[in-house]
């Protein structure tokens, strides 16, 4: 299998891949797991974001995917933590096929209903939304990721 003939060319930059197969089974590194994972095309988009994210400085160390919350057994699929260890950032990550709808933006409000970040980025790797939860509860669509500080 040839991966750049099955998967798209996305919004974020490349990144230096290691990519393993067996079979017809590929699988790529995932630096926070530290192990090879399936490669569908929802683990392109997680990944792509994912690297993108740990270069604009957020750290390795305060991401973890594809955690269920506490409630509801709903599985995330990226967060990261502030330096309280709170959450900061919740990314949720559809196929490139996938068209980001109102639906998909529930999901990802349902999941921080319980997780409480105080952002939130949604893509598939064609389209990304960042949103911030107001005070109200609502959320209002910024433009771009929030820098990551250690504060």
């Amino acid at each position: 299998m040839s991966t750049s003939e099955q998967l798209p060319p996305l919004i974020f930059p490349s990144f230096e891949m290691r990519l393993s197969q067996n079979g017809s089974v590929v699988k790529i590194f995932d630096v926070v797991r530290k192990s090879y994972v399936v490669l569908t095309p929802e683990e392109w988009v997680r990944q792509h974001c994912l690297h993108w994210l740990l270069s604009l400085g957020y750290p390795i160390g305060r991401c973890s995917i594809e955690r269920s919350t506490k409630f509801g057994g709903m599985r995330y699929d990226l967060l990261w933590h502030d330096a309280m260890l709170h959450p900061f950032l919740l990314v949720e990550c559809k196929a490139p096929g996938i068209k980001i709808t109102e639906d998909t933006v529930r999901q990802s409000a349902w999941y921080n209903l319980q997780l409480k970040a105080p952002f939130v980025l949604l893509t598939n790797g064609n389209v990304a939304y960042c949103t911030q939860m107001l005070s109200d509860g609502s959320y209002a669509q910024i433009s771009d990721v929030p820098r990551y500080t250690n504060a």
